[in-house]
C-alpha cells in the first residue's frame, strides 16, 4: 500500500475498520455496506469477520481466530492478540485515511491512540460500555479519537460531560432495520435457548439452560424446546453438552427466528438480550463465567445490572441470574412464569413495546457514513 494523496483522499480513500467480535461484525457489515454505496470507490481493509467480508471490506484478519471471553482467556491469548495488534499498526502506517475502531475496546483504545499519532482521524462506532467501568476509560477514549458515534441514548451524555465530540446514531437493530417484526402471541411456541455466541460460553452456560429445561419438563410435560446455534460456534459444540446430558433438543442454526417464535427465551446476556427485546420475547438472562473473570469483574464493573435490555430500562425488567445464582431450578421456576399468560408476561412485553422508540432517531449507519465522508473532507 502507498499513502494516499490529500487531492484523492475524499474520492479514493482507504478506510480501515476493526471490530473484533460477531455482534461489531454484523454492524460494522452494514457499515461498510452503507459507505461503498456512497462511494464505490472506497477501498476498506477490516479486522472482522464473514459479514464484513462479504459486504465488500478485505479482511487483514478474522475475528474467529480471537473469539476469547474473560480476561484470564486474553491474557493466555496475548502473543497471538500482540501479533495482531502489530499487523494492524502496520496498516495504519501505510496509507489508512480514517480509522473506525467498532466497540472491542482492549484493541481498538490502543489502536486508536496509535492512529491519532500518525495523524489518521478516528471515529469510534460503537462505544465500549464505559458506563460500566468508570470514568477514567472515558477520559482515555477521548484523549485517543476524534469524533465517536453511540447507539445507546444515555451514552451521549457521558462524554459530551467530558467534552469529547460525540452523536448518538441509534441502534443499528432498529435504525437499520435488521429485525423482523415481531410475531403474534398465537404464533409463539416452547422455550427458546440461547447459550451465547462463544464456546466458553457454550461450555458454561448451555449447562445451565439445559437443567432449567429439566426443571421446566418434570413441571410442565410436553414444553417444546429449541437452541438457537450462533454461526461462530460450531454444532459439535452444542451437541457434545446435549449428550453428555442425555438430552435431545433440536438445533436450529437461525438463532434470530428462534429468539422471534419462541414464547420465552432464556439467553446469555449480551447483543442477543437487545434482540429477544426488540421481538416483544419475555427473557431470562443468564451468565456464568470463571471464579478469576468473576472476580475480577466484581472489582472492576460498576454497574448493578448486566443485561443489556436493563440497563438501557436502569431497572430489572428482565430477570437475571448470574454467576451462583444461575442455578437451573431458579432460572427455571421464573421461565414457567413467563410461558403463561400473566400478569408478569404483559408487563415485561408492554415495556418492551416501548424500546424501539427509545432506540431510534439518530439515523444509524447512515449517518455514521456521512460523519465518515465529513470527517475525510476535513482531512483533505
Amino acid at each position: 500500500m502507498t499513502r494516499t494523496t490529500k487531492a484523492t483522499m475524499a474520492t479514493y480513500p482507504t478506510i480501515l475498520i476493526s471490530c473484533g467480535e460477531a455482534s461489531g461484525d454484523l454492524h460494522a457489515a452494514a457499515l461498510v455496506t452503507e459507505i461503498l454505496k456512497r462511494n464505490p470507490d472506497a477501498r476498506i481493509i477490516a479486522f472482522g469477520g464473514d459479514r464484513v467480508a462479504q459486504a465488500g471490506a478485505e479482511l487483514v484478519s478474522h475475528i474467529d481466530r480471537y473469539a476469547v471471553m474473560g480476561f484470564s482467556s486474553v491474557l493466555a491469548s496475548i502473543t497471538k492478540f500482540a501479533r495482531l495488534e502489530k499487523k494492524l499498526r502496520s496498516v495504519l502506517r501505510n496509507g489508512v485515511d480514517l480509522f473506525i475502531p467498532v466497540d472491542y475496546p482492549g484493541l481498538n483504545i490502543r489502536l486508536s491512540g496509535y492512529a491519532k499519532k500518525l495523524g489518521v482521524p478516528v471515529l469510534y462506532y460503537i462505544s465500549p460500555q464505559v458506563w460500566a467501568w468508570g470514568a477514567g476509560r472515558i477520559r482515555e477514549i477521548g484523549r485517543s479519537v476524534d469524533r465517536i458515534a453511540v447507539i445507546l441514548p444515555f451514552e451521549e451524555e457521558i462524554y459530551k460531560r467530558e467534552g469529547i465530540p460525540v452523536e448518538y446514531v441509534g441502534h443499528p437493530f432498529v435504525e437499520d432495520h435488521y429485525l423482523p417484526e415481531p410475531v403474534t402471541e398465537s404464533e409463539r411456541e416452547g422455550v427458546g435457548l440461547l447459550p451465547g455466541s462463544r464456546l466458553q460460553e457454550i461450555r458454561r452456560i448451555l449447562p445451565v439452560l439445559l437443567g432449567a429445561a429439566r426443571y421446566i419438563t418434570e413441571r410442565r410435560p410436553g414444553t417444546r424446546f429449541v437452541i438457537g446455534r450462533h454461526p461462530t460456534v460450531p454444532l459439535y459444540s452444542y451437541e457434545k453438552v446435549l449428550t453428555r446430558f442425555g438430552m435431545d433438543i433440536p438445533i436450529d442454526n437461525d438463532a434470530v427466528a428462534v429468539m422471534r417464535r419462541s414464547r420465552a427465551i432464556l439467553v446469555a446476556s449480551g447483543t442477543a438480550t437487545l434482540q429477544g427485546a426488540l421481538f416483544e420475547t419475555p427473557l431470562v438472562i443468564v451468565y456464568r463465567i470463571s471464579a478469576i473473570n468473576y472476580l475480577l469483574a466484581r472489582k472492576l464493573v460498576k454497574i448493578r445490572n448486566i443485561g443489556l435490555v436493563n440497563i438501557i430500562f436502569n431497572d430489572g425488567v428482565c430477570p437475571e441470574f448470574i454467576q451462583s445464582s444461575a442455578v437451573p431450578e431458579r432460572i427455571g421456576k421464573k421461565a414457567l412464569e413467563l410461558i403463561d399468560d400473566n400478569d408478569s408476561r404483559r408487563i415485561m412485553v408492554d415495556r418492551f413495546k416501548s424500546l424501539k422508540h427509545t432506540l431510534s432517531g439518530g439515523g444509524g449507519c447512515r449517518r455514521v457514513a456521512e460523519i465518515s465522508e465529513e470527517m475525510l473532507r476535513k482531512r483533505r
